[in-house]
């Protein structure tokens, strides 16, 4: 009888394994708290220490044992604590179901292909998937477009890898920067569990970072599709024979009409993200004369409220988060208004509605799973005061005291890198990792410069550079794999080639997110 292959478990499987471990070590690890001098603001911590039920401090405390009812009833109280970001998820996937059942996605893909060519083309579909990856994290829905986009660039006088890397190369370029994906960076934000912590902190940094990604990744990429282009005997696949372009599919009219239904719903979409983004800049840190820029912002909000009390009332002036304090509540109420204006825009009938906004939805519920259990696995560790956590923090920065910001940086991308070769969920990871390292990432920066939230967006942006260098850009998932079979390009040619264009890639994001707590982008 054959023996059973080994098959990795899936990310919920495995994170229930992280938590029963957290869980055996606080038989063995003491507990210990932090305390902050309210005159000073200097954290003291306290080993082997807890706080009574009035606050003081009570010394050689031991331990806090957490037992099998325990391991079961934290993801049930992580689902609870972690609503806002649960909600966030769900409502992101029934708006993209909605805008998905418009057509308009495929719709505006598919005029880009009839109006653009050469160099102008590779710069927009790149920024286009890019732009895709850094808001949600597009992925397994990439391959229809290669169908199309692979023979079209082969017409034009590329080979089959300049399809493959704007196609794959933009969505690495968008995930790694990650700007406001709840899926990575708002998986790990609430993983790591942190209050303070929202998908603004430190959003400066990861603009900059699809910025220099964007415009790195599409030099190289054109660098190669010209190269190619002047001399077919550059390309990568000249030797190879039996490459299928797709040349029998490349039907640009399979595309839905580009309609302005389907115009309006995309330039929905763009002022949402728009919206998302002046919502979670910190423009309270950006002066603007004698006042900040949120003062200059929320200024229109506050008048409404002030001179048009009827129409301020009538909007919701008053409950209004203002500019530069948003957190998840407000990405999902961008998220839910936006899934009514759109399917409003296309006329979709209520049954419609309901049907593509459940379902999309309900394909996300392992997501919000996956995010319950991470924060159990933060409840039983502790929180940033007291807890199993506090005691890692005193002791890694004992370890770690003198380690710079820029070896942080290098050391945490790093570990994602391999921690990519054997777990390729985000969420997964993130859930499993983040709650451990964001403690290392406060102990090493809590009462620094760049303090607690910064150092742990350092981290976060890490994960998602890292994780993604590997996992999305290197690693031979289903998802690239079945392009890779169907074009029959041989998985070592596309991996020597890409790393020439992922490596450049992977060092300038170590170097933004080296430079940027001396830059104050990661607050």
């Amino acid at each position: 009888m054959a023996k059973k292959k080994f098959k990795m478990p899936s990310a919920m499987i495995l994170l229930f394994i992280v938590l029963v471990f957290v869980a055996v070590l606080t038989w063995f690890v003491p507990n210990s708290v932090m305390v902050t001098d309210e005159e000073t603001g200097e954290n003291t911590i306290c080993y082997n220490a807890s706080f009574d039920e009035n606050g003081e401090v009570i010394t050689d405390f031991g331990t806090s044992p957490v037992g099998l009812w325990d391991v079961f009833i934290v993801p049930i109280k992580g689902f609870a604590n972690g609503a806002d970001v649960n909600f966030s998820i769900l409502i992101s996937g029934a708006f993209l179901a909605i805008l998905n059942f418009a057509g308009a996605m495929d719709a505006g893909v598919g005029a880009l292909l009839k109006k653009f060519n050469g160099k102008k083309l590779i710069l927009i579909l790149l920024l286009v998937f890019a732009l895709m990856g850094t808001v949600y994290g597009s992925w397994e829905e990439l391959p229809p477009y290669a169908l199309v986009l692979i023979p079209l660039f082969v017409t034009a006088g590329y080979d089959v890898l300049t399809g493959v890397f704007v196609l794959f190369g933009g969505a690495v370029i968008g995930n790694m920067a990650s700007i406001v994906n709840p899926y990575s960076t708002g998986a790990a934000v609430a993983a790591i569990g942190n209050p303070e912590l929202s998908l603004g902190t430190g959003i400066a940094m990861r603009i900059l970072l699809f910025a220099v990604l964007y415009v790195v990744g599409a030099i190289l990429i054109i660098r190669y599709a010209e190269r190619v282009k002047k001399d077919k005997t550059k390309s990568a696949l000249y030797d190879l024979k039996n490459i299928n372009t797709l040349s029998a599919k490349s039907d640009v009219s399979q595309f839905p009409e580009f309609n302005k239904r389907r115009i309006w719903s995309l330039i929905v979409f763009g002022v949402m993200i728009v919206i998302i983004v002046l919502g979670y800049i910190p423009w309270s840190a950006i002066p603007a004369g004698d006042q900040t820029m949120y003062e200059v912002v929320n200024a229109p909000a506050a008048w409404l409220g002030e001179h048009v009390p009827v129409l301020g009332n009538l909007l919701g002036a008053s409950g209004f988060t203002p500019l530069g304090d948003w957190y998840f509540d407000e990405f999902s109420i961008v998220f839910l208004i936006g899934a009514v204006i759109v399917a409003v825009i296309n006329k979709m009938s209520q049954a419609d509605f309901v049907t593509e906004f459940v379902r999309g939805a309900s394909e996300l519920i392992s997501l919000t799973l996956v995010v319950s259990i991470s924060r159990g696995i933060s409840l039983i560790m502790g929180d940033s005061t007291s807890g199993m956590s506090i005691t890692f923090v005193y002791w890694i920065r004992n370890a770690l005291e003198n380690i710079p910001a820029w070896g942080f940086a290098i050391g945490a991308i790093i570990v994602f890198i391999i921690a990519a070769l054997f777990i390729q969920s985000t969420s997964g990871m993130a859930g499993m990792m983040m709650p451990i390292l964001g403690a290392i990432a406060m102990a090493l920066y809590a009462g620094t410069s760049i303090g607690t939230e910064g150092g742990q967006m350092m981290l976060v942006s890490a994960f998602t550079v890292g994780v993604n260098f590997m996992a999305s850009g290197l690693y031979p998932d289903a998802t690239k794999m079945g392009v890779l079979e169907l074009t029959n390009v041989p998985y070592p040619v596309y991996v020597k080639e890409a790393c020439k264009i992922l490596v450049p890639l992977l060092v300038a994001a170590a170097i933004i997110i080296m430079i940027s707590p001396y830059l104050g982008l990661v607050k």
